[in-house]
């Protein structure tokens, strides 16, 4: 866990927080299986360590879990994170879908190791287009 003052517009700080929902979603995956909180975390981190990108280009920050909209922006930087909107899309109607109830969750998660699998891959494309911070 950080202890120390964080910022919103230090991407290091974002990618700490991304990595840690990360190891969590992981973690809970492993030893749960396919739950709420573990697709919520997952959602969670891939959404900092998108923030964290973007933050690093100059981008202002916009408060929204919708990762579809922050897909959309880190492909202005890097056209390859378009390949990502279709996972963007899946993770954040999951992530809506068990976040209240009201919602039909008989087919939310069904895809959690692709969805998990496309995560990795984008952490991946973030990771060689900001090395400095890895």
């Amino acid at each position: 866990m950080l202890r120390k003052q964080t910022s919103e517009k230090n991407p290091a700080d974002w990618f700490a927080f991304a990595e840690d929902r990360l190891k969590c979603a992981d973690s809970l995956w492993k030893h749960e299986g396919l739950t709420a909180a573990g697709i919520e975390i997952l959602q969670e981190a891939s959404e900092r360590y998108l923030k964290g990108y973007l933050v690093a280009k100059g981008w202002e920050l916009v408060r929204t879990h919708d990762l579809e909209r922050l897909v959309k922006e880190a492909a202005i930087f890097s056209p390859e994170f378009a390949q990502f909107r279709k996972f963007a899309l899946e993770l954040t109607e999951d992530f809506f879908a068990q976040h209240y109830p009201g919602e039909d969750t008989t087919e939310t998660g069904q895809n959690y190791v692709v969805l998990r699998k496309e995560a990795g891959e984008m952490i991946q494309l973030l990771q060689r287009e900001l090395p400095n911070y890895f």
